[in-house]
């Protein structure tokens, strides 16, 4: 077969014989970046509520980016078939408002020069929803298979397809198990996608194309990018790189996609047959950043994709020194649900919007995110009602400081309202989340980091102070060759910066996450490169 291309899609023959894709050229992003620019606000249907789209994680794509990822893929699928392949056949799993399909139906009877309605016969859509699978047929045109089922289980037989387009929901599966327990308990444990953690519906469609798609199919899907470093997604992520499943990504990092919803939105394209090399194109510092990563680098591990100069030095940091979670261990702090309840600033309730006497021994000094500054100290005066003993155990209410126990049941209502009820009983006044909670409260010292910063922002606590779970705390293990004061260093320098932004999730309004996930691989470098990581950035 010649060699195909499409206006985002290129493929070659080597000199191996084998087919190499690049799926997508600056041109191609700067043609997308150009139309979203133009788009009016995109992902927005007035027909479908906020509530409704959240509690489905329905986001409906801008169209510049439907048409990017239909043309990719599609042309990557065509120049992949045998000329014994049968009808050219694609699939969208999760039709939604049927737009991937149209742009499919449209992009075949381009390609092909058929009929608008030989080209409809080959898409495919399900969708679960019955009012969006009657709006995707509407989108699609009189003779739409458009079936109204759950694609995951039970949907009806489609057989081997070219290509799977997409955009799956994302539900979180401690949303899912409230608004679908039947699906959740279908789901979790069917797909390493959804056997770990607190894992998104999402995944088990990047999962499950693999299986509709045909020896030589490509499939294109627009998901959340969390997937690609996220702990939760470990096992997925090990599984198609086992495979060599993935021939390429987009990663849009901070830039925003959808309106009326933060999301941090990617593309991936998925194959069949075994990739050696992943194209990546990155969205870093207001461009795109494009190259490859070598396919055989990917596991379970979060993936890095920076190339060229960045990912040489990464490598020559993470061979510099041992990642911060072989020496030391990263928690995240205990989590309240009410800290307008449980924290008392200056001896101020802002649950009660007055002012409180508590015993002593009935609080202890807390730190937030927000209170940790690059090599400050722990305020005295902020607080937390701590109603554990130094075990972690909860007090029972009989043993609780009067005073305490007084304050805690005035807020009594509040408490047992968190979580649609779930406190309620003589345990109300317990954290929602305690976590860690011993050892947090050890005064054996330890770092302390927030989960949200701009650049890299770590203090010492050597006083047991709580932390809460909008900060980490990271303490070195017995033994380790680096002492809390070098780990201080590192954690206030450049390193921590240049690691999360090219390793970790980069945030809107130019943040990073400092959670556990991201902090385990940092290398533990000399202070000899920390230049250089200040240089990159």
């Amino acid at each position: 077969m010649p060699n195909a291309v499409g206006r985002a899609g290129v493929w070659s023959t080597g000199a191996s014989g084998i087919r190499s894709t690049r799926m997508f050229d600056a041109h191609a992003l700067d043609r997308l970046d150009a139309a979203l620019h133009r788009a009016a606000p995109p992902g927005v249907d007035a027909r479908v509520d906020r509530a409704r789209r959240r509690a489905a994680g329905v986001y409906f794509t801008p169209p510049a980016l439907v048409e990017f990822v239909v043309d990719a893929t599609l042309s990557a699928a065509w120049a992949a078939r045998p000329a014994s392949a049968g009808p050219f056949r694609v699939l969208d799993p999760a039709a939604g408002d049927g737009r991937f399909l149209a742009a499919a139906a449209r992009w075949i009877a381009a390609r092909t020069g058929c009929s608008p309605a030989a080209a409809r016969r080959c898409v495919i859509g399900i969708e679960r929803d019955p009012a969006l699978a009657a709006r995707a047929r509407d989108a699609v045109g009189p003779g739409a298979a458009v079936h109204c089922a759950e694609a995951l289980l039970g949907a009806p037989a489609v057989g081997p397809v070219d290509a799977v387009v997409g955009n799956p929901p994302y539900v979180r599966s401690v949303r899912l198990e409230r608004s679908d327990p039947a699906l959740h308990r279908a789901l979790r444990g069917a797909f390493a996608a959804t056997s770990h953690r607190e894992w998104d519906l999402y995944g088990a469609f990047i999962e499950r194309s693999l299986a509709w798609l045909a020896p030589w199919g490509r499939a294109g899907l627009v998901v959340p990018s969390r997937w690609l470093t996220g702990a939760f997604a470990a096992r997925l992520r090990a599984k198609l790189a086992a495979n060599g499943a993935v021939a390429a990504l987009v990663d849009f990092g901070e830039r925003q996609i959808f309106a009326g919803a933060t999301t941090y939105a990617a593309v991936v394209w998925l194959a069949r047959v075994n990739q050696r090399a992943v194209r990546v194109a990155r969205w870093v510092g207001g461009r795109w950043r494009i190259g490859s990563v070598d396919a055989a680098g990917l596991g379970a591990a979060p993936w890095r994709l920076a190339t060229g100069a960045t990912r040489e030095l990464l490598d020559e940091l993470a061979a510099a020194g041992p990642p911060l979670g072989r020496i030391a261990r990263i928690a995240k702090g205990a989590g309240t649900n009410a800290d307008r309840v449980f924290v008392i600033e200056r001896g101020w309730s802002r649950a009660l919007a007055e002012p409180v006497d508590l015993e002593p021994a009935a609080t202890r000094p807390v730190l937030r995110g927000r209170d940790v500054a690059p090599y400050g100290r722990v305020d005295p005066d902020v607080r937390i009602v701590y109603p554990y003993d130094d075990a972690g155990r909860l007090v029972p209410p009989d043993e609780l400081p009067p005073r305490a126990a007084a304050y805690l049941a005035r807020c009594r209502d509040r408490l047992e309202a968190r979580e649609r009820g779930r406190y309620r009983g003589a345990r109300f006044y317990r954290f929602g989340r305690p976590q860690n909670l011993a050892w947090l409260a050890d005064p054996a010292p330890k770092i302390v980091v927030p989960d949200v910063a701009r650049t890299g922002r770590a203090m010492v606590d050597a006083a047991g102070a709580m932390v809460l779970d909008s900060a980490y705390a990271v303490r070195p293990l017995p033994g380790a060759p680096v002492g809390i004061d070098a780990l201080l260093d590192l954690l206030n320098s450049p390193v921590v910066d240049l690691w999360l932004r090219e390793t970790g999730l980069r945030l809107r309004g130019g943040y990073v996450r400092m959670k556990t996930a991201y902090l385990a691989s940092l290398p533990v470098c000399p202070p000899s490169l920390w230049s250089a990581a200040a240089a990159a950035l």
